[in-house]
């Protein structure tokens, strides 16, 4: 080896170069201007020989270590050498360069203070990789935050992933590495190799990736900047919107579509004849583990590329936006999974976070929460969700999971976590994050929904005390009642008829979505389908248009998951999905009728907007609601959850007018077995209890709704009623008297009836009576003629005995 040169190495650091632990390689690599000239150093373990190219001399590299560490003396006093690499690798290859570490890489004044403070919204802007050019040479510039590692290297196939070539370059002692590699540039993947003392070298991909590779590989991918920014969506002006949850995956399984915009087209032209505000879309960042359904986020800057690239998201986007389809997205900026090349054990400690909750979602699901204490992690959440507001024009977020961002001690065991400042449960850091995450929405104009299912209270108030400021909250606690009121047979759900009464006991309380979401149905297997009522299909569609009706009709904004609308049993496997015009009639028709009443329920948020009218009827299983708006409107709602006709029901109602019926599930259109009636009915009120509502009779056919309006009487009419009750009743007097005088007239008839057949009866009975004496009397003159004979007889027998006897006596006396 040249003396000269032997003399000017660094041993000791060449080793750390060699060993790849190194925190500084540019220490060593590239140029540096010495007293004895410009000292070139290049460490590639790739290669045979090296050589530079200078203005128009070539300056061969010595071998100074046999691991590939080169080196060389150029007799230039430049501080920075221009220079250009050639490089012959083992199989004879040879390929040309610019040196990676000939290019000054110090950030700027205050290049990383926000980022540390925790306020940068825009750290996606300072890390990842950029495809740029520095003094005329394209290449890539990575940077990485990396605390607590002893060495960072970028590996791809521009270095055949090995982890020696490319090493990063500290700039910042507080883990910031950054290196711009010439050449490589969008499209190629690439990794992060991490080395911390004592512990093998670790793959991890870069938290800031706009793109990864599609399929299981799991790569970052050098990106490029979006050709377009997707075009904002005009104000919502509707305080009740409906949203349409669906997930990209399944809805690509059953339409075969794989691209964004032909998704885009399909979904748009979809939800548009369906009549839905805003589509919901379950995650959309890319994430590895389709088990979870996309929710352990992996790539919190990049759509998924399972469809497309980000260019063919933003189409996405815009072709929704000019169906005048919002576009919700789930932000999952709750917890991470523990993918290997993901967050979790970044630099082998909890760098972006560490404790560990049971979800309520699936508590099978292996996840850490994020670390609302590091600022940097801050950073990179606020970031994130800039990063799709003002890239792609997302008009919402839904946070899942909100529960365990807001507790410590969420899903965990006791000892597992440490009590905040003041001795709580309280996630304080989260708290602030979560308030100022809203407040960054609220000036951009976009909805944020959260989920929670603790009962924080003040979620969607404004942002005083622990207010969290959100414009929606899920419902879940109404969901879960009335699934669980929906899968009893019909002829039970009386005994839980108070779940569909109580809710409204806190509706109130917050600014409620009602939704039948996916986590819902899916998550436990199950559809509205699979639960209705009925051993058929027909009572079984019956009762899921019911139970769509009821949150449609019910006070607040409506979320229904894919394919509930159709009324099928996608727990089926074996079942096609085919929304034909008939299949989409009902919600079509039911979005269309929300519309059409937004006088109504814009007043879905105001506790004067709502007024039950019927809620005591268990034994029937009948529940009524007034839907009062603005101008004092009202539609009255009445609903029967059993299969069980109920005619003639009296059905009281806010107020004295004429009702016709606008809305009938049971309409053979949607596949019931009935017209929508044209009939009018009258309100009447009963005067025996003057503080009792007005009602009308209907009928009301099993599992079903009815909706009413009411047209309310004009002063004339009033009159007029009152003058035709004021006859009817004066009429219905006379009558009665009529009635009576009739019933008197009956009953005095009767009774001469009664009188005459009674004389006749008596006459007869004397005529008998005098028949009876006559014959008596006929027998009693023959008994007395009979006994004068008899007399007569006797004395005649008595005379001729005498006579006898004394003849005898005589004849005697003569004998004598």
């Amino acid at each position: 080896m040249n003396k000269k040169l032997y003399n000017v190495m660094n041993w000791p650091e060449i080793e750390g170069i060699v060993y790849a632990d190194c925190k500084n390689p540019m220490n060593m690599l590239g140029s540096h201007l010495i007293k004895e000239g410009n000292l070139i150093q290049i460490y590639r373990p790739d290669a045979v020989s090296v050589s530079i190219k200078v203005d128009t001399k070539t300056y061969e590299l010595e071998k100074v270590d046999e691991s590939g560490f080169f080196a060389c003396l150029v007799p230039s006093r430049k501080k920075k050498l221009d220079y250009l690499v050639t490089l012959e690798d083992v199989k004879g290859k040879t390929i040309t360069f610019k040196d990676a570490y000939s290019f000054d890489l110090k950030p700027k004044n205050d290049e990383f203070k926000n980022f540390f403070a925790g306020h940068e919204y825009d750290a996606n802007k300072i890390f990842g990789s950029k495809e740029i050019s520095i003094d005329g040479v394209s290449g890539t510039l990575f940077t990485i935050w990396a605390p607590q590692v002893s060495r960072v290297s970028v590996v791809g196939d521009f270095n055949k992933w090995n982890g020696k070539i490319h090493q990063m370059e500290e700039i910042d002692d507080r883990g910031i590495y950054r290196l711009f590699i010439p050449g490589v540039c969008k499209g190629d993947k690439y990794l992060y190799e991490l080395k911390v003392r004592g512990e093998k070298e670790y793959y991890k991909i870069d938290p800031y990736a706009t793109e990864f590779t599609k399929g299981k590989e799991n790569y970052s991918v050098v990106g490029s900047p979006l050709k377009k920014t997707a075009k904002k969506l005009k104000t919502k002006q509707t305080t009740s919107p409906r949203i349409y949850e669906l997930n990209l995956l399944e809805w690509s399984k059953k339409s075969g579509i794989k691209t964004y915009a032909k998704l885009a087209e399909d979904i748009a032209n979809y939800l548009s004849k369906l009549g839905f505000d805003y589509v919901n879309l379950m995650p959309v960042a890319e994430y590895f583990n389709e088990d979870t359904y996309g929710y352990t986020t992996i790539g919190m800057f990049a759509p998924t590329k399972r469809f497309g690239n980000p260019d063919d998201f933003v189409e996405f986007i815009d072709i929704l936006h000019s169906k005048n389809i919002g576009v919700i997205i789930d932000f999952n900026c709750a917890y991470f999974g523990t993918d290997t090349r993901g967050l979790h054990n970044f630099n082998k400690t909890n760098l972006y976070g560490g404790l560990s909750p049971i979800l309520e979602k699936n508590e099978t699901w292996n996840v850490y929460t994020y670390d609302y204490y590091n600022n940097c992690v801050l950073s990179f959440l606020y970031s994130s969700f800039n990063y799709w507001i003002s890239n792609f024009g997302i008009d919402g977020i839904r946070i899942d999971s909100l529960a365990s961002m807001l507790y410590l001690d969420y899903g965990k065991e006791p000892g597992s976590w440490i009590p905040n400042m003041y001795g709580g449960n309280e996630n304080l850091a989260a708290i602030e994050f979560i308030k100022n995450l809203n407040k960054m929405a609220a000036k951009e104009n976009v909805i944020t929904i959260a989920e929670e299912s603790s009962g924080w209270i003040g979620i969607t108030k404004d942002f005083d005390g622990d207010n969290l400021g959100f414009d929606y909250v899920l419902n879940k606690n109404w969901t879960n009642d009335y699934l669980e009121f929906m899968e009893q047979d019909p002829l039970f759900r009386k005994g839980l008829y108070d779940n569909l009464i109580l809710p409204m006991v806190y509706n109130y309380n917050e600014r409620f979505i009602q939704k039948f979401s996916a986590d819902d149905l899916y998550g436990t297997g199950v559809s509205l389908y699979a639960l209705a009522a009925g051993n058929d299909a027909v009572k079984k569609k019956s009762d899921v248009r019911l139970a769509l009706a009821y949150l449609y009709l019910y006070p607040g904004a409506k979320m229904i998951t894919f394919g509930q609308e159709l009324g099928l049993d996608l727990t089926n496997p074996a079942l096609k999905w085919d929304a034909s015009d008939e299949d989409i009639a009902f919600i079509k028709d039911l979005n269309h009728f929300i519309t059409s009443n937004s006088e109504v329920f814009d007043q879905d948020t105001k506790e004067d907007g709502f007024r039950w009218v019927e809620d005591c009827n268990s034994e029937e299983t009948i529940l009524g609601f007034a839907r009062i708006g603005k101008n004092g409107q009202t539609l009255t709602a009445v609903f029967n959850f059993t299969p069980v006709e109920r005619v003639k029901y009296r059905l009281h109602v806010l107020e004295a007018g004429k009702y016709s019926m606008i809305f009938n599930t049971n309409e053979e259109k949607y596949g019931g077995d009935e017209k929508l009636t044209k009939e009018i009915f009258k309100s009447d009120k009963n005067d025996e209890n003057p503080k009792e509502l007005d009602y009308i009779d209907i009928d009301i056919p099993g599992l079903s709704m009815l909706v009413f309006s009411c047209e309310k009487y004009t002063e004339r009419e009033i009159e007029e009623n009152r003058i035709l009750k004021e006859a009817a009743v004066a009429k219905k007097n006379a009558e009665d008297k009529v009635k009576v005088a009739k019933e008197l007239a009956t009953k005095a008839k009767e009774e001469a009836i009664a009188a005459l057949e009674a004389q006749k009866r008596a006459e007869e009975a004397a005529r008998l009576a005098l028949e009876a004496k006559n014959e008596a009397q006929k027998k009693a003159d023959d008994a007395v003629r009979e006994a004068i004979r008899i007399d007569e007889e006797t004395k005649v027998l008595l005379e001729e005995l005498k006579n006898k006897v004394f003849k005898k006596d005589t004849k005697k006396a003569t004998r004598k």
